[in-house]
């Protein structure tokens, strides 16, 4: 009698021990199917926002270019002997041409000058882009290439980059050179930009434009 009770016991005992089991094998998979749909549906591309908030930078060109005679070139598309840039303006001035390449990209930016790739997360995805310091120099180039092939020669450039991108946050070093859209208003109030370098507006802004249309 007591050893038929014991197998009952036993046999109780291990099957609930089997249901337990297998109801806590049930609730992991779950989770883990939980966690995994999460990370599939944030695995959408990130979006390419390289040139949102250009809009807010343009008209602020518009209104500087205004009050000064300068002239205003946008989009800018070029090719000269240093390769190709993709410029969101271009300012002509007395003082000479400064490009200007909009960022829009939202999240953290982590990056410094001598790296060759920057790089951004955003809502847990992170991707890495080419240093855009190294691209505006090579915009910078460009810029020369055409100014030469017209021969048009002895005029400043310069390339900025703005980061436009309303959520970003910029964990840069301050000596990189990048600026904001507030840095950058600042940057057009200073002397720099009325300097009279006898660049030729017109002729300069016209070139571009002609260039940028090919």
């Amino acid at each position: 009698m007591d050893s038929t009770y014991s197998i009952i016991l036993l046999t109780v005992i291990s099957l609930v021990a089997l249901i337990a089991a297998i109801s806590i094998a049930v609730v992991v998979m779950r989770r883990a199917g939980g966690i995994k749909s999460a990370k599939k549906s944030g695995g959408a591309a990130m979006p390419d926002d390289e040139h949102k908030g250009r809009e807010a930078i343009v008209r602020q060109l518009a209104r500087y270019a205004a009050m000064q005679e300068y002239k205003v070139v946008e989009p800018v598309n070029l090719v000269g002997v240093h390769g190709t840039t993709d410029l969101d303006a271009l300012l002509v001035g007395w003082f000479g041409v400064l490009g200007v390449k909009c960022l829009g990209y939202g999240g953290d930016i982590y990056g410094s000058l001598t790296e060759e790739e920057w790089t951004q997360t955003l809502n847990g995805q992170r991707r890495t882009f080419q240093n855009p310091m190294t691209r505006a120099q090579k915009s910078s180039l460009v810029i020369r290439d055409v100014l030469f092939e017209a021969g048009i020669k002895n005029v400043p450039v310069e390339t900025v980059v703005v980061f436009t991108g309303k959520s970003s946050q910029l964990m840069l070093p301050r000596s990189t050179g990048h600026y904001t859209p507030a840095t950058f208003s600042a940057y057009l109030k200073s002397i720099h930009f009325e300097e009279d370098k006898n660049v030729q507006i017109e002729p300069v802004a016209k070139l571009f434009r002609e260039r940028s249309a090919q």
